[in-house]
């Protein structure tokens, strides 16, 4: 690789380094206990793990230079950060008008609106806690166990 490609790829990677990723860290257990996984969720391959929040952290921002850089060099092309700002709040959703009843159905047994009792029913199912989804303090969590070492790009050796 000449000097001047070198160049423009350090300026991609501190440029997509430095970007606003959605990085999320979760509680998992394995064989020998407790420990926390931190990954970025627009680069699904950038996943590491530590004793502590904090040291999983550490180690995702260390991966992630080396981790853009190979992304970059096998040709990929680097996903923009999400932009969690365009989120109004309002959904329109198809469904079958048997799971439309259903649901009013179950609202009413709950005594709550449909769209509170969906709200909730959502919020359930993706693990948010309600009190936080109203105070706009969830934070975004997956179930998905993670691993010791981070995994590399498609393509990659």
């Amino acid at each position: 690789m000449s000097s001047v490609k070198k160049i423009d790829l350090r300026k991609q990677v501190e440029y997509y380094v430095n970007l606003p990723y959605t990085t999320t860290i979760e509680k998992s257990t394995g064989p020998k206990g407790d420990y926390y996984v931190a990954r970025v969720i627009e680069l699904p391959g950038l996943i590491m793990t530590g004793d502590t929040p904090e040291e999983a952290l550490k180690e995702l921002e260390e991966e992630k230079p080396e981790f853009i850089e190979l992304y970059l060099q096998l040709g990929n092309k680097m996903p923009e950060p999400l932009k969690i700002s365009h989120c109004s709040g309002k959904v329109v959703l198809r469904l079958p008008s048997s799971v439309h009843e259903d649901l009013v159905k179950m609202a009413a047994m709950e005594g709550v609106s449909l769209n509170q009792y969906m709200v909730a029913a959502l919020s359930k199912q993706v693990g948010r806690d309600e009190v936080l989804m109203k105070e706009k303090k969830a934070v975004y969590k997956t179930g998905k166990p993670g691993r010791r070492s981070p995994r590399r790009p498609a393509g990659s050796s």
